[in-house]
């Protein structure tokens, strides 16, 4: 494996550098066991804290720094990837309010 084809079923990674409005997360916070994410298009998702996976992606097509990208996980809408262009925007993103 080359490191690209990890996905379940083969699909192609997407291109994250230069994300939709409504890939293009602007904000994340987190309050007990709720992540909210919102992206640039002004709207804001509830993520139960298990159904939200954070990844990094520094490969040629990851996110820009400080761009990182909402993408779709699951069948049934209620999961999704938050993807990252390094660890270290992770923490910084994310904030602890209710």
């Amino acid at each position: 494996m080359n490191g690209k084809s990890g996905m379940m079923g083969g699909g192609r990674i997407p291109n994250l550098k230069n994300p939709d409005p409504a890939q293009h997360v602007t904000g994340i916070t987190h309050c007990r066991d709720t992540y909210r994410v919102t992206t640039a298009d002004g709207k804001t998702r509830h993520f139960w804290e298990r159904n939200l996976r954070l990844k990094t992606d520094s490969s040629k097509d990851g996110p820009q720094s400080g761009t990182p990208a909402l993408l779709p996980a699951g069948m049934m809408g209620d999961r999704a990837d938050v993807i990252f262009a390094e660890p270290a925007e992770i923490s910084k993103m994310i904030e602890a309010r209710c």
